[in-house]
């Protein structure tokens, strides 16, 4: 072991050889997997179990990130360290004691809105505390306003814990317990995913200390530090690739009474970035869309990692080189008491913003706008007096980019799930009717989108009592945008009983199912194309014509009669191979 100095290190540190580090590395990143899976093992709620929703990691003492689980939810991999850091502040490292449990959803220090709720465990080696096992996860159920549309702050959001200990010295704090189950609709689901995230938490902590006996380390310090200072140097040298320059980008979305205006400015100078959403609108008095700027920062160092260091692992190191800056009081950097309940519904366009302003700069990485991830939430009383509660979260399709179709239904910009159709129909007196692709979804281009989903769902035949419906639709305004000259893709649809609503129907958005006979029907947007569609292969326009789910009108002639020869020739093949 020798000395060196790493990137953005101001004292001298060891160094591993290049195998030993990789193999260390991967352990760790090891550790925060197995985390992840053991909250997916024994977590009850669908947003959790089936969704996905949320994360898990592992820090220095320093609250520096060291290692997250590769299945983590990327906004939630950014705010670990930040809520460790707010633990340090309010309880010093010198006053925690072996078996303390740390807990609270404060959107300005956690993931921007009460729904996460963050648990922060510390790990400790001969007396001193060597690292955190940290998990955040998105609970099914945190009181408040059921319309979460029409909420004016944060107190009319739900529960508010502050940090606090949720264990003493190993003690379990009973009040604080009692005082979530009294607060919450679903106490025994929420309770039992707390309970799988200590679970996961303390596991975490027992493989750290495991990898230090095995490695001889007195802490994470040192291997830290190395991983660290790796992933920094990818990202400043990524970041110095890039032409020095401002790059600006606007995009609008669809917010509540009237549309939301994001602005980003970028300048990238040498190694490192800065982006400035100053213009960008300001906090909305109502309706929960505001961010917090520990959730914006999330949301833009995420697509940036995509874009200039995908394929090293993400790090305290990583998001060094970035600098974000949104005035104070804007949708970006809400300020105390606004409420920030269904923040998504901003901070899920910035990375078109990030994409769209580096487009000229990178135009082989960045992807044309995708059609989000949307969250069915239905909920209410069984004829036995029981309550359901479940979350059903469905995706649009991924955006083109250059020399590349749009990938999948995935949830992007987050990583969560779409929920299996029937634990979501185990969970609730809801009947799925139908599930498939949305024809003419994709936004076309020499490059198309991936086509969105559309689902149909009624309450279950001879269900007697009618069943509550929260739907969150974005892009009922405005599209997912092409890129490039490629198309975009259509705007959402949200259809009950046969007829379309519009944005201003969906104000609330509360729907009310009174009969088995009721439909609610959700069509959603593909992805936006990328490059001019005259420009696009004939054999893969075939394709989409083959599948059904690109009108042949919608082609130009030309590529149209080319893909109409290719499939005619087709059919004569397999007509002459038929066995007579």
């Amino acid at each position: 072991m020798s000395e060196t100095r790493g990137v953005g290190q101001d004292v001298a540190q060891p160094s591993f050889d290049p195998v030993s580090l990789e193999i260390m590395w991967s352990r760790l990143i090891g550790i925060a997997d197995e985390m992840w899976v053991t909250i997916l093992r024994t977590a009850v709620s669908t947003i959790i179990g089936a969704a996905q929703d949320f994360g898990c990691e592992i820090l220095d003492a320093d609250a520096g990130s060291v290692a997250h689980s590769n299945r983590s939810m990327p906004v939630f991999n950014l705010v670990m360290p930040t809520v460790t850091r707010g633990v340090i502040a309010r309880y010093p490292i010198e006053q925690m004691r072996p078996g303390d449990v740390y807990i609270t959803n404060d959107p300005w220090l956690c993931a921007g809105h009460l729904d996460d709720i963050a648990l922060i465990t510390p790990v400790f080696r001969d007396g001193r505390v060597v690292a955190f096992a940290v998990s955040v996860a998105h609970t099914t159920s945190i009181g408040g306003s059921l319309d979460r549309r029409t909420v004016r702050d944060i107190y009319e959001d739900g529960l508010r814990i502050p940090i606090l200990k949720l264990y003493d010295a190993g003690r379990p704090n009973e009040t604080a317990f009692a005082f979530i189950r009294e607060n919450v609709r679903t106490p025994d689901l929420v309770l039992t995913d707390i309970e799988a995230q200590l679970t996961a938490n303390g596991l975490g902590a027992e493989r750290v200390l495991a990898f230090l006996d095995e490695y001889g380390l007195p802490d994470l310090k040192a291997i830290s530090r190395v991983i660290q200072a790796y992933s920094e140097r990818a990202m400043r040298e990524a970041i110095a690739a890039v032409p020095d320059g401002v790059y600006e980008h606007e995009v609008w979305a669809d917010g509540l009474d009237e549309p939301v205006y994001l602005r980003c400015r970028i300048l990238v100078r040498g190694d490192e970035i800065l982006v400035d959403y100053t213009g960008s609108d300001r906090q909305r008095p109502r309706g929960g869309i505001n961010c917090t700027l520990t959730y914006t920062r999330a949301h833009t160092a995420y697509p940036l990692k995509c874009l200039l260091s995908p394929t090293v692992p993400a790090n305290e190191g990583t998001f060094r080189p970035i600098e974000v800056i949104a005035p104070e009081g804007s949708i970006l950097n809400c300020t105390v008491p606004a409420s920030v309940g269904s923040r998504t519904r901003t901070g899920w366009h910035l990375h078109a913003l990030i994409f769209g302003a580096l487009a000229t700069a990178l135009p082989d990485r960045v992807q044309a706008g995708n059609g989000l991830m949307h969250s069915i939430h239905v909920y209410g009383q069984e004829p036995d007096g029981r309550f359901y509660n479940a979350h059903f979260f469905t995706a649009g399709g991924r955006g083109a980019s250059l020399g590349r179709d749009g990938i999948g239904r995935n949830c992007f910009p987050s990583s969560a799930r779409n929920v299996p159709v029937e634990i979501f129909e185990s969970r609730t007196p809801v009947l799925v009717r139908t599930r498939s692709l949305r024809p003419d979804s994709a936004g076309l281009g020499q490059w198309r989108g991936a086509f969105g989903h559309q689902l149909e769902f009624s309450p279950l035949p001879g269900y007697p009592l009618p069943v509550n419906v929260f739907i969150d639709p974005d892009r009922l305004r405005f599209p997912p945008k092409g890129l490039a000259g490629g198309q975009d893709g259509p705007c959402t649809e949200v259809i009950v009983n046969g007829r379309r609503l519009g944005p201003e129907e969906l104000r609330s958005g509360q729907i009310t199912l009174q009969t088995p006979d009721d439909r609610l029907e959700l069509r959603l947007p593909g992805g936006a194309g990328y490059g001019p569609l005259e420009q696009r292969d004939p054999e893969l326009a075939a394709a989409d014509l083959r599948a059904g789910l690109v009108d042949p009108q919608c082609l130009p002639e030309s590529l149209r009669q080319a893909a109409e020869r290719l499939l005619e020739s087709q059919r004569g093949v397999a007509a002459t191979e038929r066995p007579g």
